[in-house]
């Protein structure tokens, strides 16, 4: 094998796969078609082409470290997408499943895929609570096959000598998880009090008081859509506030580096923001999502568009040479660098800026989008244990897993969660441990700003220059090297408390 044509090809099939997921997105093909380019690019996934990944990495000289890191990048992709391509039958026999889940709902015949966004936008509890009750009747009859699948990717990894998932996913991300579950595990107990009792002032306010109509698993879409933030933050807004954002850090928004926003309206568009990296950086395409807007939708809009900012700033040669380093199968890096764009949201000083709001109601916003973001840190860090757990089980069918899974998602996020979805909310690929070691940098590296640049950090232009440099290598460092480069620390779980701790209880403005 030549490494160069791997690579090659490796770049060839990513962007042809990016641009398939964008056209489907965006509304501008009807159905996802990935089938060709799995097919084209099969031979890259093959247990042979890992193994000679593995001995080229072995072989390459210490001092050679951005081969080596390059070649192991490239090892952890090959390894995902054997597991996955060992797992295809079972995995389209589940698509169909689900997608044939349907039931009535207004008089309409509803897919079990549209049932989050219809919570999301509605506003009675009561019909909240029985459109999810019919929408798990529906999915309950994948169940086996979701636990198939999940035994299919376990003997896959095995295959290739992993013990499992989890040992897989430790390999190419470089950490323990183990660890990262026994730091999330102090974060819980930090920030419950601050958190319970914000989340509490939210269900008073939209639930109603008493103990009948506590939180539950229904009422998370509407939730996480903040609802009734959309007048002030309309979807419309979006572009032009993420042009002057950047423009504060002197980042050019759509410049030569290629990036594209497609904002047009058109049916079959997704309602969520996302970015494609078709062909960093010369190609880069951040699609605007068809929703109505509020705190939700503007959170998910800047950590796309954050991730689109590393892909149009990366390095044209590192593009080139090592499109492992643009396409890394440890995602935690880009994903940080999302969420450093998200959290301007928690900032006050933000919103009287570029909202013109008072500070009174900046602060209101800024309270409300620290919420969502300790709700998402405290999710995931349940979601860690119960992916741990769900990996040391024999099987994904298990009561006791699933009364545990329930238990677990109940005391993190505040919502009763039902035993019956844990193997609709499993973590196959442990996304998120990349999402929380992405939080953890994403705080560091505010952080650290603010120490060089000050508390309004957001609007100097040194700030972005300092990004720019960051985002020009792309993935080349993992999350945890990365964090010593720039400030010469670890991303930690204190720094992540102190920060949320602080925003949600209004002490950060």
């Amino acid at each position: 094998m030549n490494p160069s044509d791997y690579r090659r090809d490796y770049a060839a099939y990513s962007a042809a796969a990016e641009r398939a997921l964008f056209e489907h997105h965006a509304g501008l093909s009807p159905r996802l078609e990935l089938r060709p380019v799995e097919e084209r690019y099969a031979d890259l996934w093959t247990r042979e082409a890992l193994e000679e990944l593995r001995r080229r990495a072995d072989e390459t000289p210490g001092q050679f470290e951005t081969e080596r890191a390059g070649l192991r990048a490239l090892a952890g992709a090959a390894a995902l997408k054997f597991a996955e391509r060992s797992a295809r039958e079972v995995s389209e026999e589940l698509g169909r499943c689900a997608e044939s889940g349907g039931f009535e709902w207004n008089g309409a015949r509803v897919a079990a895929s549209e049932v989050p966004g219809l919570l999301a936008a509605e506003r009675d509890a009561a019909r909240r609570r029985e459109l999810t009750r019919r929408r798990l009747d529906a999915v309950r009859a994948c169940d086996d096959l979701r636990a198939a699948r999940l035994e299919a990717l376990n003997d896959a990894a095995r295959a290739l000598g992993f013990e499992g998932r989890r040992v897989l996913y430790e390999d190419f991300a470089g950490v323990s998880l183990e660890s990262l579950a026994a730091g999330a595990e102090g974060f819980l107990r930090r920030t419950e009090a601050a958190y319970m009792s914000a989340l509490a002032e939210w269900a008073a306010r939209e639930l109603g008081p008493g103990a009948g109509r506590a939180a539950e698993y229904a009422d998370l879409p509407f939730f996480e859509r903040a609802a009734g933030t959309e007048a002030r933050l309309p979807a419309r807004d979006f572009r032009g506030l993420y042009a002057e954002t950047l423009a504060g850090l002197g980042v050019p928004f759509e410049s030569r580096r290629g990036l594209r926003v497609d904002e047009a309206r058109r049916a079959g568009k997704s309602a969520d923001s996302a970015c494609f990296a078709v062909e960093p950086p010369e190609d880069v395409r951040l699609s605007v999502g068809d929703g109505a807007g509020g705190l939700g939708f503007f959170q998910r809009s800047l950590a796309e568009g954050g991730r689109a900012q590393m892909f149009a700033w990366a390095s044209r040669e590192t593009s080139r040479r090592h499109p492992e380093f643009v396409y890394a199968p440890d995602r935690a890096t880009e994903v940080g660098h999302g969420l450093l764009l998200a959290g301007l949201l928690r900032e006050p000083a933000w919103f009287e800026a570029r909202r013109g709001v008072r500070a009174a109601e900046a602060s209101a916003l800024a309270r409300a989008s620290a919420l969502l973001d300790l709700y998402g840190a405290r999710r995931e860090c349940a979601s860690v244990a119960c992916a741990l757990a769900l990996e040391r089980s024999a099987g994904g069918r298990s009561e006791q897993l699933a009364e545990e899974y329930a238990a677990r998602f109940t005391e993190a996020t505040g919502f009763r969660h039902e035993a019956a979805t844990h193997l609709l909310d499993a973590d196959e690929w442990f996304e998120s441990a990349t999402a929380l070691r992405a939080r953890l940098f994403a705080a560091g590296l505010r952080e650290h700003l603010r120490g060089r640049h000050g508390r309004c950090w957001f609007e100097s232009r040194r700030a972005g220059e300092e990004l720019i440099d960051v985002w020009n290598t792309a993935s080349r460092h993992r999350a945890e090297e990365l964090s010593r480069l720039i400030w010469g620390g670890e991303p930690g779980f204190e720094l992540l408390a102190d920060a949320s701790l602080a925003a949600v209880e209004g002490r950060d403005g």
